[in-house]
């Protein structure tokens, strides 16, 4: 058979089983929206039917996400899947799952492009690649990261595969300018990465660069960077930084050294990961499989070798300013921070494995190796699809479609949802009522609007339909006629019993955990105990 024919079959049936593997009931798994995805997905659709986000600001160049901001690119981009698929956990997904495909062929063209590579291995990589866990858990996702990090690899691929006739990529330079609209951390990213390219080959790039072109990138990319040149004075701009949360520079430099070797650590990417936050991460799993990490040391050690070639050169400049941004992004571990650290990963880990190969030979190292990959795909299966739905439902917000649910089949009945520990869960109600965007914004005044990008109060108390959304203030609230809806270590059976409370509603999760629980208020029953008290004190 034909090399490019086999190749590609062979890539065609790869992305075909990607696809499978990121789009199999892609709003089942993870078995919830979490909040970050329903305001992303709310937003877009505000967008798309009024112009204008929740808050009613017209079009923003920065979206503010309960207090915070967040590059725009992910809202505009779901637009088209929220027109045709309406608003719900697949529609907020799908373009994560289509980056990530995109990315599988990224990794197979960089091997491809780079010559400290051998012939065979594109394959291998684009294939550790796409069923890596890392890879796999954000691309199910309603995220904008991932949006940032496979942009900032075709970038990359593009900026590599016109360095090496000493000349710049205006399209690599768009697609990176464009990354920096996707995530804070293309946002920091891009300019280091570009900064320190441009550094070590500023020789040939200015020798053999005409001017003229020269000049018109500069001045096609500064147009791309207007919304964001606007935004360097305001509060939207300088977020997730901890240089400017920290005006202690030694502070500063200790938690960015700190924070650079976590993510950099084999432990961090292949043993327990440092981030707390389980909605980042799947249970039993690392972020990369664990027998990855010897393929992974000895490409490092491989890489150091390469490291005066122009291609181990470019490979070395993204893997170590990969983690930067991260590492300046506040004082606790975030792997969402550091995807862009994926694809060069992946790369120096085929260095490894040719190297293995090369000492092993072919037929000692690749049955094992298809051995790895056959069981390290069993494993993924049953971390992802197995484990997480039962051990991480409540990381997803699972539960409050079910509220929003049977608050919206009654509507003659007031709910009251405590908010106390997720301040933004009015945002679950918004997206799974598919609330009108009109009807929400009428809670922000123009004043409001036009302090947008200075940081104007924020609160997650809202009242949405027959909804309120806001902390439970016990000594008013049993008096009224509603549903208390919250955890169980706010609705506890000592409360339900005290305040003659009945349970009308429970919410478990895949493995019969209670998350959510609603009690019907008694308020006649409780002003009568109430006097019954008194009458009792005062005898």
């Amino acid at each position: 058979m034909n090399s490019k024919l086999f190749t590609l079959i062979a890539l065609t049936i790869l992305l075909i089983l990607a696809g499978f593997t990121y789009f199999y009931k892609l709003d089942q798994f993870p078995n919830g929206v979490y909040v970050d995805e329903a305001t992303v997905g709310y937003n877009s659709l505000s967008i798309l039917n009024t112009g204008k986000d929740e808050y009613g600001k017209s079009y923003p160049v920065a979206f503010r996400f309960f207090g915070a901001y967040t590059p725009p690119l992910s809202v505009y981009l779901l637009l088209p899947f929220i027109k045709f698929l309406g608003l719900n956990a697949i529609s907020i997904r799908l373009l994560s799952g289509i980056a990530t495909m995109v990315g599988v062929l990224v990794v197979y063209l960089f091997v491809k492009n780079m010559p400290i590579f051998g012939k065979y291995t594109a394959l291998l990589a684009s294939m550790l690649f796409a069923f890596s866990p890392w890879v796999l858990f954000n691309a199910r996702l309603g995220y904008e990261v991932t949006v940032g990090y496979v942009l900032f690899a075709v970038g990359s691929l593009l900026i590599w595969n016109k360095l090496k006739t000493d000349t710049l990529s205006l399209p690599g330079l768009l697609i990176l300018s464009i990354s920096t609209y996707a995530a804070h951390t293309e946002r920091y990213l891009v300019p280091i990465f570009l900064s320190v390219i441009f550094v070590l080959n500023r020789k040939t790039l200015l020798t053999k660069t005409k001017k003229r072109f020269l000049l018109l990138t500069l001045l096609v990319v500064s147009l791309t960077q207007i919304p964001n040149f606007f935004l360097l004075t305001t509060n939207a701009f300088w977020v997730k930084n901890i240089a400017a949360e920290n005006a202690n520079i030694f502070q500063v430099i200790n938690d960015f050294i700190s924070q650079i070797l976590t993510y950099y650590s084999p432990k961090e990417l292949y043993g327990i990961s440092s981030d707390i936050n389980l909605q980042h991460t799947m249970p039993a799993l690392s972020l990369f499989y664990p027998w990855m990490v010897v393929p992974y040391l000895l490409g490092l050690y491989k890489l150091y070798w390469l490291k005066k070639t122009p291609a181990g050169k470019f490979l070395i400049v993204m893997f170590l300013t990969a983690a930067i941004p991260g590492a300046l992004s506040g004082h606790f571990i975030s792997v969402q921070r550091i995807l862009p650290i994926i694809v060069p990963n992946i790369l120096i880990t085929v260095l490894g494995l040719e190297l293995l190969i090369k000492r092993l030979g072919k037929l000692v190292f690749i049955p094992v190796l298809v051995a790895l990959i056959i069981f390290s795909v069993v494993l993924l299966w049953r971390s992802y699809f197995v484990f997480l739905p039962g051990e991480r439902a409540m990381w997803w917000n699972h539960g409050y479609e079910e509220i929003a649910q049977i608050a919206n089949q009654n509507p003659g009945t007031k709910y009251l949802v405590d908010n106390t520990r997720e301040g933004a869960i009015y945002m679950q109600f918004l997206f799974h009522l598919k609330y009108p965007p009109v009807n929400f914004q009428k809670n922000f005044d123009e004043e409001y609007v036009t302090s947008y990008y200075t940081n104007p109060p924020y609160t997650g108390n809202y009242e949405i339909n027959n909804i309120q959304v806001r902390p439970v203030i016990w000594e008013k609230d049993i008096f009224v006629d509603q549903v208390l809806v919250g955890d169980e270590l706010l609705l506890s059976p000592d409360q339900a019993k005290e305040h003659f409370l009945d349970k009308v509603i429970e919410v478990k999760d895949a493995t019969g955990k209670v998350l959510l629980l609603g009690y019907k208020t008694n308020p006649e029953r409780k002003i009568e105990d109430n006097k019954r008290k008194l009458r009792n004190l005062s005898q």
